[in-house]
């Protein structure tokens, strides 16, 4: 799936061509002989997945980046090209093995496209799925090294795991969120948060943790006891 990566990016017309393309490529590919269309080839079905995968990621890309939210056909064709490209990147994770070199960069785009979906923008969205949003988090912290993680993908870990923290206070997601928010100060520009706005979201982070530890208490022979706000800070 090397290749994939390495095709020069597409635009326009050609990339309508090229997604179409890859689309029937794919569906002929699983018309074919055998269990489903799979047994003597899951290399090439691989490939046709993570083909039309990327070229329907760039594509939703770069309708949002000029989305012009009046357009209701406009919006309706990036979303169905987010939910194609979920449901095809899903299947493509499904079938590589948790070892392949490929699959920690897959979990990465299948858990930005997830988060994408829960905080849809557009109008006339449907309410958040929450599913979607635990996938994203769950699949990021999968495909995620803390050392080598880029910007972009260290901004989606911050914000999908601050959104689930607000969701359902974890101990586990509220560590993480500022572990990967200390990761994300080692960029300049901070994922486009800046330095002063991602600290000022840490302590606010910070201060709503410790008011949900201190409303919860903890439970003591005699019943529920507050905690105390040092208890709630790394």
């Amino acid at each position: 799936m090397n290749d994939v990566a390495g095709r020069p990016p597409l635009d326009g017309k050609d990339l309508d061509a090229a997604v179409d393309h890859a689309r029937a490529a794919l569906a002929a590919l699983l018309r074919g002989p055998g269990d489903g269309g799979e047994t003597g080839r899951p290399e090439r079905l691989a490939e046709a997945r993570a083909l039309l995968a990327a070229l329907l990621e760039r594509r939703v890309s770069l309708a949002a980046a000029r989305m012009d939210e009046r357009d209701a056909e406009a919006v309706a064709a990036a979303r169905a090209d987010r939910d194609e490209a979920i449901a095809v990147t899903g299947a493509l994770l499904y079938w590589l093995p948790a070892g392949n070199a490929a699959w920690p960069e897959v979990a990465l785009t299948l858990g930005r496209l997830s988060y994408d979906r829960y905080t849809d923008p557009w109008p006339g969205a449907e309410a958040p799925d929450p599913d979607d949003l635990d996938a994203a988090c769950d699949l990021l912290l999968r495909g995620a090294r803390y050392d080598d993680a880029d910007e972009r993908t260290t901004l989606y870990l911050f914000l999908a795991l601050r959104d689930r923290q607000r969701l359902m206070a974890c101990p586990k997601d509220a560590t993480a969120l500022m572990t990967w928010g200390e990761r994300l100060l080692t960029f300049p520009d901070a994922g486009g948060l800046g330095q002063a706005g991602l600290h000022d979201m840490q302590e606010l982070e910070l201060l709503n943790r410790a008011d949900s530890m201190a409303r919860a208490g903890s439970r003591g022979p005699r019943g529920p006891r507050p905690m105390r706000l040092a208890a709630a800070l790394p």
